[in-house]
């Protein structure tokens, strides 16, 4: 089997304080030696003031530094990999961000997310003006003990680089690139899409692609550990998923992807938890726009009602679609939610609160009233399966459900 992909090293050194000098970051991209005996070398300069905002604080906090990582081209069965990795006039790419809650997975060409891009790029193969190839960034896991390798925000600071290379060094325009992510990967890319709107760095892609993203890290959905909410999916759906609610999964992801933060960053940080229902408002996390002002245009979500976290899923898209024109996602496969319910699924009433949080709250929102920012034309779609267990489009046994998911997918992309 052709393995096709690009080996993209980076190297950055960069200020350790905040001067203005510009920066050398230096991409050796190598292609396998059965394909290609040639080196490529691509150079891009970055300023260390695009390390500004949330990603400079964390990165203080935590002491990470740049460091080199890989990243892979990957393309249909039966289409070659080009022979350089800078686009084409006007193409179209999807770039993917492994799952693995942090601190498993991988990006490379035999990895499981290499071949959820082949299939779907296969539904593409040879059409005009669609993605004919994806690049999957292999971002730093977090280590328990060793929290200056890969705790946040190295991943975030990775896919950051590699969003940059792509644009800076390859050529792709934003509006060109599909933004793609399942489980933590999807986390991943929501804080990407977030940084780049904070900070105004690059132009946000022009589409987000979420598999059963890992939207609340904080479980303030599911409730405290020793009383959780009994509506909660995550109490409702424990026997039928493919991931466990136990604490010890939970250990395994959160503490070494916090490091030296404290817990309290899974329930206030919108770059950790987008979707989390302690989010304080100071936070610009308020209706209608829920902090999503100004993300991608273009938004599709998918999840399986046999998830312990589909109710993250469901408020994300809910939430995303409410400062919208719409007001509400479009609803796609086996989602069949009546838009009377939209307003509850993105303020999740029902669900308790700290009093402490309620007060902040309330004294916010009748001070600001509501967001005065003008509805945006984002269209978001909602897809689900309904005995669909978490990232379902990537387990070939997952029949039908997993091939006629693939199939909205590549439909939603021929209309974007």
């Amino acid at each position: 089997q052709r393995l096709g992909c690009h080996a993209v090293k980076q190297v950055l050194a960069l200020p350790q304080k905040v001067d203005g000098t510009a920066s050398r970051a230096v991409l050796h991209v190598a292609r396998p030696e059965r394909l290609r005996d040639k080196r490529l070398h691509a150079f891009v300069v970055v300023h260390h003031k695009s390390q500004r905002g949330e990603l400079a604080r964390a990165m203080k906090l935590q002491r990470i530094k740049p460091v080199c990582i890989s990243g892979f081209f990957v393309a249909g069965p039966d289409e070659p990999i080009p022979a350089s990795d800078r686009a084409m006039p006007d193409e179209r790419i999807i770039v993917h961000l492994h799952g693995g809650a942090y601190w498993m997975g991988t990006a490379n060409e035999k990895s499981p997310s290499a071949a959820f891009c082949r299939d779907l790029l296969r539904r593409l193969e040879g059409e005009k003006g669609m993605p004919q190839r994806a690049f999957l960034v292999e971002y730093r896991l977090a280590r328990h003990g060793d929290y200056e390798h890969g705790s946040y925000p190295a991943a975030l600071l990775d896919a950051f680089v590699a969003y940059l290379y792509l644009i800076r060094t390859c050529g792709f325009r934003p509006e060109n690139i599909i933004l793609s992510g399942d489980s933590s990967g999807g986390n991943l890319a929501l804080a990407l899409c977030r940084y780049l709107r904070d900070e105004g760095v690059e132009n946000v892609p022009g589409s987000l692609l979420l598999l059963s993203p890992w939207c609340d890290v904080s479980r303030s959905h599911s409730g405290p550990l020793p009383a959780p909410n009994p509506f909660s999916t995550t109490v409702l759906n424990n026997q039928s998923d493919v991931i466990t609610a136990s604490l010890l999964y939970r250990n395994s992801a959160v503490c070494p992807l916090l490091g030296r933060l404290p817990a309290s960053e899974t329930y206030k940080n919108p770059y950790i938890s987008p979707v989390s229902l302690q989010l304080d408002a100071q936070s610009g996390v308020y209706p209608p726009h829920w902090g999503f002002c100004g993300f991608p245009r273009h938004v599709f979500i998918n999840t399986g009602r046999a998830e312990l976290n589909s109710e993250q899923h469901v408020t994300l898209a809910h939430r995303m679609a409410e400062g919208t024109v719409s007001g509400v996602p479009q609803y796609s496969g086996d989602c069949d939610y009546s838009e009377d319910r939209a307003h509850n699924m993105s303020w999740r009433d029902q669900f308790p609160r700290t009093k402490g949080w309620v007060s902040r709250h309330d004294s916010h929102v009748q001070r600001h009233a509501c967001d005065q920012r003008p509805l945006e034309n984002r269209r978001v779609v909602l897809d689900e399966a309904i005995d669909g267990v978490h990232i379902y489009p990537f387990f070939l046994w997952f029949e039908p459900e997993r091939s006629d998911t693939l199939d909205r997918i590549a439909a939603w992309i021929r209309a974007l």
